[in-house]
């Protein structure tokens, strides 16, 4: 979601540091992008080793209610291939097998729309079942298509958890902090984290 050098910049830590202090801040990046894809309740982008981002390759099953719409778990929707069988139900407890009968494929016959949901066309169904429908597909953010807000949380989640380490002393980010009469310091963290990422968040159906 961030880069190591992306952090450094924004910091204003030299370019040249240690190799742990380096390693430290890759941990607080996939540190704070995990903290993100769990509040949100979705995969928003998926961390290699290197902090490259890859998509999400998902494969779920769902109950089928007899209806054309289908609500998938992650989202953005980025492909589902070029076959069928990325979208398949269960015959019989037993087989599972295409929902889209050629030549129809799911380019031509499944509207992909916001939020992850999906729309079958020409009279296609997902049949009534339970667990019975499995779909495979690709998701989430690339580094080209991240929102600006999403990077800004990821900033100052990492920047909070850096500045709260032994590399950074004292200093401290965008920290509140209240003395009570015993000394004791209280952390806030500022509102706007849970108004920025609950735009995003997805809710379980």
């Amino acid at each position: 979601m961030i880069t190591v050098e992306e952090f450094k910049k924004y910091m204003k830590l030299p370019d040249s540091i240690p190799e742990d202090e380096t390693e430290f801040i890759m941990q607080c990046i996939r540190a704070s992008v995990d903290e993100m894809n769990v509040y949100t309740n979705r995969r928003l982008v998926q961390l290699e080793s290197d902090l490259s981002i890859s998509l999400t390759e998902a494969t779920e099953y769902f109950d089928g209610y007899g209806t054309n719409i289908l609500y998938v778990n992650n989202h953005p929707i980025i492909n589902f291939g070029t076959g069928t069988n990325e979208m398949m139900y269960l015959e019989n407890n037993t087989d599972w097998k295409d929902i889209l009968e050629p030549p129809d494929t799911i380019a031509n016959s499944v509207l992909v729309l916001a939020f992850g949901k999906l729309v079958l066309q020409k009279g296609y169904v997902f049949p009534a079942g339970i667990k019975n429908i499995k779909v495979k597909y690709k998701s989430g953010y690339t580094s080209e298509t991240v929102p600006g807000d999403l990077k800004r949380i990821c900033y100052e989640l990492s920047a909070e958890k850096f500045l709260n380490s032994m590399y950074a002393g004292d200093s401290r980010l965008n920290i509140e902090y209240r003395d009570d009469s015993s000394g004791k310091k209280t952390k806030y963290r500022r509102w706007g984290y849970e108004v920025v990422l609950g735009r995003y968040r997805r809710r379980s159906l």
